[in-house]
């Protein structure tokens, strides 16, 4: 018998990211399926009637976010023989051992997502799942959880007032799946990280700085985690010098750039170049906190839907 964990992707593009992390699975002998189907069922037509925006990203793309889970139960569905599977964007690269690990770290839950522990006051109530293990009854529970709180007044008051936190703040987000994911993770008891550190490794939240579950829990090199190859695996640092291998790694956003150079070891390049788009992130998001608060009404800031007395 296969006990293999499958690892999941869903995207309809071919891209270079999606051929990069392809080869990482190759590299790692870790089994990848990519989702191509674009038919997400009836699950997904119902909460597209429901649906109410509640984000600085467009419509569109948090729809998109959405659909990949009811893309991946309509596969489920046909492919019954996997109770268990690891979903991952196409922006995360795959190293030896990792199968394994998430195993060790999921244990007996549902879910298991990666976030960013609050320590400064803030909680942005979100669970990522760009590296998130999950069995085929919590997809579903999930799903049911996700339905319903579009659909009822309680739910949608919830998302609400998430929405406001962020508009008040001048910050960009504010409702996506990753919302829906901290919701229902707490409320389910499968609220336990998946990127915590764990007998010596860890899967990475972000690689634009050295926050992971903790802040500052790794040193920063340029923009990014300052990587340290041991033996072809990459590790991270801790502030006291300590290596920590990490078995995945998350290029959010602009980051994508530096996969080839991650998977090929060279860090330097990695450095200089995640150091950049640190410079050009800072300003995009300094830009839009200045519109933000410029246009916020006297009554306080809200995003579009967020108003509605329902």
């Amino acid at each position: 018998m296969n006990n293999d964990l499958p690892f999941i992707v869903v995207e309809d593009r071919q891209n270079k990211s999606l051929l990069l992390c392809r080869e990482s699975a190759a590299r790692a002998q870790e089994p990848l399926i990519v989702l191509s189907a674009t038919d997400a069922g009836p699950g997904y037509e119902r909460l597209c009637r429901t649906y109410v925006h509640l984000s600085s990203n467009p419509p569109e793309f948090e729809k998109i976010c959405f659909r990949r889970y009811f893309l991946l139960s309509e596969y489920l569905r046909a492919h019954p023989e996997h109770r268990e599977f690891v979903l991952i964007d196409s922006d995360v690269l795959l190293f030896r051992g990792v199968g394994a690990h998430i195993r060790r770290v999921a244990g007996k839950a549902d879910f298991s997502g990666s976030y960013r522990r609050p320590d400064d006051g803030w909680d942005p109530c979100q669970i990522s799942p760009h590296v998130s293990y999950w069995t085929a009854a919590g997809l579903q529970q999930f799903i049911a959880f996700l339905l319903n709180t579009y659909a009822t007044p309680s739910g949608r008051r919830k998302l609400r007032a998430i929405a406001a936190r962020f508009a008040a703040r001048g910050l960009r987000g504010g409702v996506s799946d990753m919302t829906l994911l901290h919701l229902w993770a707490h409320a389910s008891g499968n609220a336990a990280p998946i990127n915590r550190v764990l007998g010596g490794r860890v899967i990475d939240h972000n690689i634009n700085g050295g926050h992971n579950l903790l802040a500052n829990e790794f040193q920063g090199r340029g923009g990014a985690k300052r990587l340290v190859f041991v033996d072809g695996q990459p590790c991270l640092v801790t502030p006291a010098g300590d290596l920590v291998n990490v078995l995945a790694l998350h290029f959010q956003g602009g980051a994508k750039i530096a996969m080839p150079h991650v998977l090929h070891g060279r860090v330097r390049t990695v450095a200089l170049l995640t150091a950049a788009l640190r410079l050009a992130r800072r300003a995009k998001n300094w830009a839009f906190g200045v519109r933000r608060l410029a246009q916020r009404p006297a009554g306080g800031a809200r995003f579009a839907g967020a108003a509605e007395p329902k």
